[in-house]
């Protein structure tokens, strides 16, 4: 079970076209619905829709790249059977394609300014299991020195940051400064650490052939944000 907490990405996000749309109450022409690349998808091709409030009168973003401010909201419903079969399984939440990403505040639009959140993530609960040795449903006394479930934890915490931090794309074409401080984001480590973990990411699987991505992201996620 994924523990949602407050979480929020700042990264690129690639404007494709912007057109008045209602807000939730039906008032006419208050919202821009903005039609974009997904930051999450490593496919061009795949996009997805955000919502920032219109101002009156002004003209609509124009089809660019902008800094944004994402926020991270409900977990998505898995629709799609498993390809082997069997019941369709629901999102974990370990990767930040399951979730909602919303633009909270027109603030958080076209915001390349704004400081870098501190990174929040989700982390995946390992499901209990009875301890080695336990007998006639009596278990050991765990070590005091060993906490098995935090160490299990925090190993899947840095896992998922090293693989945020390989196919985060907002990275590709940036200067060094802004990819090994986008990488101490992400992956949660000290500054310090960055260019070494940076230097480890790229290589990571540079003598095996090139794979092609199997995640299956929704093209679209017509939910629209609360009502400004």
């Amino acid at each position: 079970m994924a523990t949602q907490q407050i979480v929020q990405r700042k990264m690129q996000i690639t404007l494709k076209s912007a057109t008045l749309s209602a807000d939730l109450q039906g008032r006419p022409d208050t919202q821009w619905e903005l039609r974009c690349a997904d930051p999450f998808s490593m496919k061009s091709e795949y996009e997805t829709k955000y919502w920032i409030s219109a101002k009156e009168g002004e003209r609509p973003p124009g089809a660019a790249t902008y800094w944004v401010i994402l926020t991270q909201h409900d977990m998505k419903v898995n629709t799609k059977p498993p390809k082997e079969g069997g019941p369709i399984q629901p999102y974990n939440g370990f990767y930040d394609w399951m979730w909602k990403w919303r633009i909270d505040s027109r603030d958080h639009f076209n915001c390349e300014d704004a400081p870098e959140p501190e990174f929040q993530q989700n982390v995946v609960q390992p499901t209990p299991m009875a301890p080695v040795g336990a007998t006639n449903g009596s278990a050991p006394s765990p070590s005091p020195s060993f906490d098995v479930t935090r160490n299990s934890i925090e190993r899947q915490t840095v896992f998922k940051g090293a693989v945020e931090a390989t196919v985060a794309t907002d990275l590709v074409d940036q200067s060094p400064e802004i990819i090994l401080g986008r990488i101490a984001s992400i992956a949660g480590v000290p500054p310090e650490y960055a260019t070494d973990l940076w230097n480890i990411l790229q290589h990571i699987g540079s003598e095996a052939p090139p794979v092609t991505e199997n995640v299956e992201v929704e093209e679209f996620d017509d939910e629209q944000p609360p009502p400004w």
